[in-house]
């Protein structure tokens, strides 16, 4: 098998919401899942083997893990991964990943996505409403929905699944966008009445804005200098 699911521990099938986690625009999604993760204590419950995806490990806690991971508990599935897969190859890992939730007992699909955007406001779509209302989210009628998530998502409509994207908007693509993870982790944490405190990102944010007007004063400052 090139795609293959190794658990650590046993996952009993039952009812299930999977939350969506990659790698993307500010690294906002997997940054937000795997933030929540931490602070709610959801435990690791199975990877993702396969040579469709590139190679990379991660020590996370002191611990190597493996790059594309599945956390949860009885009610919910949290997806986290670090890597960018091809478009070929997201199909063929998208296709074995729906199989094996649906396996499991997946009965809805909650996708965080950083969304390229200057204006500052969480927006989503969902096929039941009532996901974005509980997350205090407005409804719009435009976005893109890419990767992994563009594959799961089509498979959920085609089936008939419940399938809601987030939409958070940031002006970062290679580096974390912390103010936006918080707002992610705010969002989730409403969704699913988690309680998980965003503040560390918050500040982390501000150090990092901080820190890049200090930068933008020294640059000026040399110039000046030079001139």
């Amino acid at each position: 098998m090139d795609v293959e699911f190794v658990e650590e521990t046993p996952i009993k099938r039952g009812r299930y919401t999977v939350v969506t986690g990659f790698a993307g625009p500010g690294f906002i999604a997997n940054t937000s899942v795997m933030y929540i993760v931490r602070r709610a204590g959801f435990s690791l419950k199975a990877y993702l083997r396969s040579p469709l995806l590139p190679p990379m490990m991660l020590i996370i806690d002191g611990k190597p893990v493996n790059s594309f991971r599945i956390y949860g508990d009885e009610r919910l599935l949290l997806i986290v991964s670090e890597v960018f897969p091809t478009s070929e190859n997201a199909w063929r890992i998208s296709e074995e990943l729906f199989k094996w939730l649906i396996e499991k007992g997946a009965s809805e699909f909650i996708a965080v996505e950083g969304s390229l955007r200057a204006v500052r406001g969480v927006v989503g779509y969902s096929t039941e409403g009532e996901r974005l209302q509980m997350a205090g989210v407005e409804s719009t009628n435009e976005g893109a929905v890419t990767g992994i998530n563009a594959c799961l998502m089509e498979k959920c409509l085609g089936k008939g699944i419940p399938w809601t994207s987030i939409f958070i908007p940031t002006t970062t693509v290679s580096t974390i966008d912390y103010e936006g993870t918080a707002t992610a982790v705010e969002v989730l944490s409403r969704m699913f009445k988690l309680d998980v405190d965003a503040t560390p990102l918050r500040r982390m944010a501000e150090a990092v804005r901080k820190g890049a007007e200090r930068g933008r004063g020294l640059r000026g400052l040399f110039r000046r200098g030079g001139a």
